[in-house]
């Protein structure tokens, strides 16, 4: 079973490490390849003479042809494009598995690639000394194994997009709703409820447009936050770029946590609005948070959600089942 890919991109992290998990599982041998035709954030595994192709960019249209290849898994796969050979691939988290590890397994060619240069370092950096994404920070130990309550504590740590640094008129008004949205949640749940962290990353959008949101630079430190979000209940989500589910909802997931969001567009398996999250009704809705809030801190229900989500991203995220359940679409459908 073979892992082709161009460069080793942030994108790639849950497949190109769930790969690693898996063969160590299986105790197979890891062959992951340079192969300079494969679309940038898109690989190719193949599996018994069969291709399967993963499509992990933000975009909901495909970053390639799906009749090229057998299976083309697409992480922002919108329903009516659900067909033929194309699956979901649900939400990308950035994680690793014993990063160390797995640069000893890697080819010399592709390990001195210039194109993969920052992977590799985040992959060294073993004490996150050098980068705020460093691999033994997101390694999968990391995540909790059981749903412990904090008493119903909420959290929303965000950004803001500046329109200004794009092109497109419609992009424009995208990040001009989405920024709109991003700082009136925070303000209405730091208003609300005083068990809450919320804020903007400092820049200087977030310093012009809302100063008293701004979080201190820790923040910006994934190992600072993972700290942080453990002792959280209640995770607050809106969609990324190209409306989107963005990381952040994957990794509230893979904590336990329960969580609001704004609409999901795309297919998530069996990831079910009242069990696995509470949904604003538009991408504006900021209004409806206190309520959403609320519906959850009543009775506790942000405990059984966490619960439901701990275990279903242990099915759809965690390694020890991600190639699982692409090799069961395969026999499924052989």
């Amino acid at each position: 079973m073979k892992l082709e890919l161009s460069s080793w991109t942030h994108h790639l992290n849950q497949l190109l490490y769930s790969y690693f998990y898996f063969c160590k599982k299986e105790k197979r041998s890891v062959d992951i390849v340079r192969n300079s035709a494969i679309k940038f954030n898109g690989a190719v595994l193949h599996i018994d003479n069969k291709t399967a192709f993963f499509d992990y960019s933000d975009d909901t249209k495909c970053i390639d042809t799906p009749e090229k290849f057998d299976y083309y898994f697409k992480r922002s796969l919108l329903p009516e494009d659900k067909k033929a050979n194309i699956y979901p691939l649900n939400f990308n988290v950035p994680m690793s598995y014993k990063s160390h590890w797995l640069l000893t397994n890697l080819k010399s060619d592709f390990l001195f690639d210039k194109s993969n240069r920052t992977e590799v370092i985040r992959a060294l950096d073993l004490f996150s000394l050098f980068t705020n994404s460093s691999h033994s920070v997101l390694d999968i130990k990391r995540y909790p194994k059981q749903v412990i309550d904090y008493g119903g504590n909420i959290i929303f740590h965000t950004r803001l997009w500046n329109p200004d640094n794009h092109q497109d008129e419609d992009e424009k008004e995208r990040r001009r709703n989405q920024n709109d949205f991003r700082i009136n949640a925070c303000r209405i749940i730091k208003n609300t409820f005083k068990n809450a962290s919320v804020g903007l990353s400092a820049d200087d959008l977030s310093k012009q447009l809302a100063p008293d949101l701004i979080l201190d630079s820790r923040h910006s430190d994934k190992n600072s936050y993972f700290n942080m979000l453990n002792n959280y209940d209640i995770c607050v989500a809106d969609d990324g770029l190209k409306d989107t589910p963005g990381w952040k909802i994957g990794e509230y997931l893979l904590f336990g946590k329960s969580v609001i969001t704004t609409p999901i567009n795309v297919v998530i398996d069996k990831f079910e609005e009242h069990i696995n999250y509470e949904k604003l009704t538009t991408r504006n809705s900021f209004e409806e948070l206190p309520e959403k809030i609320e519906y959850l801190l009543n009775g506790k229900k942000y405990l059984e959600m966490g619960a439901n989500n701990l275990k279903w991203s242990e099915e759809h995220l965690h390694p020890k089942n991600y190639i699982q359940r692409i090799l069961s679409i395969v026999k499924t459908i052989d």
